[in-house]
């Protein structure tokens, strides 16, 4: 199990933020980048073939990216504790659970669900990340997870808006 530690919906300078896809398709912007970080304990190393593709050579003209299959989760619900499990068997092989807190996202999560792309990034990494940035800077500092948009991720977080609210 990983950690999101930090959220950042990454834009690059020069692309507006009303840019949408079209229904039924996706787009590169915004990212919905994870900052991730590991739990201390050795045996849960499942990030690293991630980490391992930030570290590669990339001038940031090629994209890093997995095709997974994804699920997103409320791990609990009393906290307010999203998960997104990722697996993928190329060109890394990866069974991830990424929890991370709701709160700070639950008012982008509706561009995630729509097929926003989600990006998976270093805390060092993050750094360079913050505000607009320049799409190379982007690519090379994040990388990709090709997810299919989620209508339950739409309903997961209107259940967590209620129970905030109630």
């Amino acid at each position: 199990m990983a950690v999101a530690t930090e959220v950042l919906l990454l834009r690059p300078d020069g692309v507006p933020e009303s840019q949408a896809a079209a229904p039924g398709e996706t787009t590169l912007w915004p990212i919905f980048a994870m900052v991730v970080t590991e739990p201390a304990d050795p045996a849960a190393w499942q990030a690293q073939p991630l980490f391992e593709l930030l570290d590669g050579p990339n001038d940031g003209s090629e994209l890093s990216t997995v095709a997974v299959r994804s699920t997103w989760s409320v791990l609990d619900p009393a906290n307010a504790l999203l998960a997104l499990t990722v697996r993928a068997a190329a060109p890394v092989s990866v069974d991830l659970r990424i929890v991370l807190p709701a709160a700070p996202v639950l008012d982008i999560l509706d561009v995630v669900a729509k097929g926003a792309t989600i990006g998976i990034t270093t805390r060092e990494r993050a750094h360079r990340l913050r505000g607009r940035v320049d799409a190379r800077t982007a690519l090379r500092d994040v990388v990709l997870l090709s997810c299919q948009p989620s209508a339950e991720l739409t309903d997961l977080a209107e259940a967590l808006r209620t129970a905030r609210e109630g």
